[in-house]
């Protein structure tokens, strides 16, 4: 199951829905994510980001946890919004927790990318003001 959010400006008049995650009967979303993950798993076994992430890999692979679902981000720029698949690592350890997400680029302006949390107001892609705000929220299969 996923979930859907539209965000709308009374400023400016932008509206748009976004949609999260997908269904569990969707083969071809469980799919992309489990090739995501193991493209992201591979990618930090063979050192390409960093040497201390490579040795996390190599001795504590089975602790470590890999997202690669799916989460609206918002460009920190151009403030647009844009659904990308999340890459993140975390390790939990007795004596330390690791959590890493991975830079994510806007594909307009090539700039760097935030998660959206899920509060109720942001920036509006339309007029840039802080005026934008998540007016509903919904669930889809």
């Amino acid at each position: 199951m996923g979930t859907s959010y539209r965000y709308k400006c009374d400023e400016c008049g932008y509206e748009e829905e976004f949609f999260i995650g997908g269904s569990i009967m969707s083969r071809n979303y469980a799919k992309k994510v489990e090739e995501a993950e193991e493209e992201l798993r591979s990618a930090a076994l063979y050192g390409k980001f960093g040497e201390t992430i490579q040795q996390i890999m190599k001795y504590e692979r089975e602790k470590v946890y890999i997202n690669c679902d799916t989460d609206l981000y918002q460009c920190m720029d151009c403030r647009r919004f844009s659904v990308q698949m999340a890459k993140e690592l975390s390790l939990n350890n007795s004596d330390f927790t690791l959590s890493v997400e991975f830079r994510h680029e806007c594909p307009y302006c090539h700039s760097a990318f935030l998660r959206k949390s899920r509060g109720s107001i942001t920036f509006c892609p339309g007029c840039k003001r802080f005026t934008a705000q998540l007016v509903t929220m919904g669930k889809f299969e």
